[in-house]
């Protein structure tokens, strides 16, 4: 089967092959049908696309020659001329897009249903789809990857997880401090975790925030949350999730019957197996190691890799910053800004991680925990810096940086050794960059 990937780096693979397509705009046009698949796009749509409001005198040939080159690349049945312009032809699978909105769309179905965990599981494995940023069409494919990511932090809530999710919602606001929704799964978060007096300050402050910035209240379901909490509504607590129907619980000696048949047909097919092996082998003669180098483990490692080489940019903008904070080249609020804008930068990160495919080997998994506590601590001791700068007014140098920071630092940098200790091995196993806790 073809395959067209949109969910990050453009990528086409025909009959097995990749397809190379160098020119920016033929690149452009291939993304613009494939958003439209199946549709016919009127050609000065296609103008329009491409060239925005400065189109060449020839725009009309020049987009017939990348017509061309397109269907040598992809086959000629593949894109057709069809009145007033062209129509690509996508079957169901091709596309990765079409499988992440799928995805998507059946696990929202299965929240408003109740069912939680299962639209939690739906919507990990839908952002597992993302390679990356988005190369073509970025605005309405982030917005598409931001509003997955928004719904799996709500399905890990309505599952209990309101503890667990409550760092990577402050990051979200942080990152994203305009966008309502992280604010109020952010809130109910809070709020279920015990941290009432905490849910409401945030409510204030997003209002003041809101009041300030646009000269808007906060609409209408973050006021109604407040009100709901300031009454302690009932409707506020997790809602148990719904039994399919018909099921109903074994009972206790049925249930125990049934687990004990299970073991008995476990320990025979381990003892046939033990046999099988014993024969194949040779009367006795030890069996070779099973391997040890999965591809799932390749994989993994190989993101990781990816994820620790960006944060490595990051980590480096970081110390650069503070570096011109405390010698005077910058100002506390220039650098403050600075240090925004690198965070912003790192929530690709963060999702890449909220979406990292873990094999079911205890390094690999240990290895994923420990880094995303590690990146979220980092992050955090980040955001104390930036607002310890911006209340200062003059150069820091000689100053000491606040002990709130420090105390930060020495939390991510023990998390960071932590993981280093679960992955270097995994790391050596496939000759990949052994790291230091201060690189990333």
């Amino acid at each position: 089967m073809d395959e067209f990937r949109l969910l990050g780096p453009l990528e086409a693979v025909v009959a097995g092959s990749p397809v190379q397509l160098a020119a920016a705009k033929q690149r452009a046009l291939l993304a613009f049908l494939l958003l439209r698949r199946n549709e016919v796009v009127a050609t000065e749509r296609l103008i329009d696309e491409l060239w925005a409001d400065e189109p060449p005198a020839r725009a009309t040939k020049t987009l017939q020659v990348y017509v061309s080159q397109l269907r040598k690349a992809l086959g000629p049945d593949r894109l057709v001329t069809r009145p007033p312009g062209y129509l690509l032809r996508i079957e169901e699978g091709e596309l990765d897009l079409e499988r992440f909105e799928q995805l998507t769309a059946d696990a929202r179905k299965r929240l408003a249903s109740g069912d939680a965990p299962a639209a939690r599981d739906e919507l990990r494995e839908a952002l597992r789809l993302w390679r990356g940023p988005p190369e073509a069409a970025a605005a309405r494919l982030e917005e598409l990857r931001m509003a997955a990511h928004e719904d799996w932090l709500h399905a890990s809530l309505e599952s209990g997880d309101a503890v667990a999710v409550i760092p990577q919602l402050e990051e979200l606001v942080a990152s994203q401090p305009l966008r309502e929704r992280p604010r109020e799964l952010l809130m109910l978060a809070l709020y279920r975790a015990g941290r009432q007096a905490d849910a409401l300050e945030l409510f204030r402050r997003t209002r003041e925030l809101f009041v300030n910035e646009l000269g808007i209240e906060p609409g209408p379901e973050l006021r109604e949350l407040e009100q709901a909490m300031l009454r302690q509504d009932t409707d506020l607590r997790l809602k148990p999730v719904p039994r399919e129907p018909g099921s109903v619980s074994q009972p206790a000696p049925r249930r125990r019957r049934a687990l004990l048949v299970v073991a008995v047909l476990a320990l025979l097919a381990a003892v046939v197996l033990a046999a099988v092996l014993l024969l194949r082998d040779g009367g006795g003669e030890p069996s070779a190691a099973p391997p040890t180098s999965s591809p799932q483990l390749r994989s993994f490692v190989n993101t990781v890799e990816n994820v620790l080489a960006q944060s490595h940019d990051g980590r480096a903008r970081v110390m650069r910053v503070l570096a011109g904070a405390f010698d005077c080249s910058l100002s506390p609020q220039v650098a403050a800004a600075q240090l925004d804008g690198v965070q912003e930068n790192r929530q690709s990160l963060l999702e890449q991680l909220a979406a990292l495919n873990v094999p079911e080997e205890e390094a690999a998994v240990q290895s994923a925990d420990l880094l995303q506590k590690a990146s979220h601590a980092s992050i955090a001791a980040d955001w104390i810096y930036r607002d310890w700068l911006r209340g200062r007014t003059t150069c820091v140098r000689g100053s000491r940086a606040p002990a709130a920071a420090r105390r930060a630092d020495a939390r991510a940098t023990a998390l960071k050794g932590r993981f280093l200790v679960a992955f270097d091995p995994l790391a050596r196993r496939f000759d990949k960059r052994v790291w230091q806790a201060d690189e990333f």
